[in-house]
């Protein structure tokens, strides 16, 4: 079994910017440690981020975030990559869609995906969508994921573990 540890948006905008919260903040030290865990272990890391043009269909919805080339869109400072991670830039919800995420995962031989990160309710729920549609088992660290509006996250980890057969777990139990 070849686990891959996948870190979404944990980028300045969504944690401590524009769409940042408290919520989003509160989950950074288990993130950390995950992350420390995982390359203890050897476990492949790859960090997904937005990184948004004036003209992707996002734009409409939530406004102007995460610009490519922008801090908004630069992983928070806590949470850097090493050498061997991977990053990931992103423009739609979803990094299976328009970007080398599922070549990537092939490479490895991935069959499990343990998802980190924000938010709970748009991109790690359509990422976690995307990797059952793929073919991967797949976890969500609940103490390292957060959304702004803690309705909107209760119910995504239900959603995913009901409609994708998610395991929801904690951080010290995923690897």
């Amino acid at each position: 079994m070849v686990k891959v540890l996948i870190v979404v948006d944990m980028i300045n905008d969504f944690v401590t910017g524009k769409l940042g919260s408290d919520r989003a903040r509160s989950i950074v030290p288990n993130v950390v440690a995950l992350v420390k865990k995982a390359h203890k272990l050897g476990v492949p890391v790859i960090f997904l981020r937005d990184a948004h043009s004036t003209t992707d269909k996002e734009m409409g919805i939530w406004g102007e975030h995460a610009m490519k080339g922008s801090k908004g869109s630069e992983i928070i400072p806590e949470i850097q990559p090493e050498k061997n991670d991977i990053v990931i830039e992103k423009k739609w919800y979803s990094a299976f869609v328009d970007t080398r995420l599922p070549e990537i995962l092939k490479q490895m031989n991935a069959d499990t995906l343990i998802f980190t990160g924000v938010s709970t309710d748009i991109c790690v729920q359509n990422n976690v969508a995307h990797a059952y549609f793929s073919g991967y088992k797949t976890i969500v660290a609940r103490d390292c994921t957060a959304s702004i509006d803690e309705e909107a996250y209760e119910y995504a980890l239900k959603y995913m573990k009901n409609i994708f057969g998610t395991q929801i777990s904690s951080s010290d139990k995923v690897l």
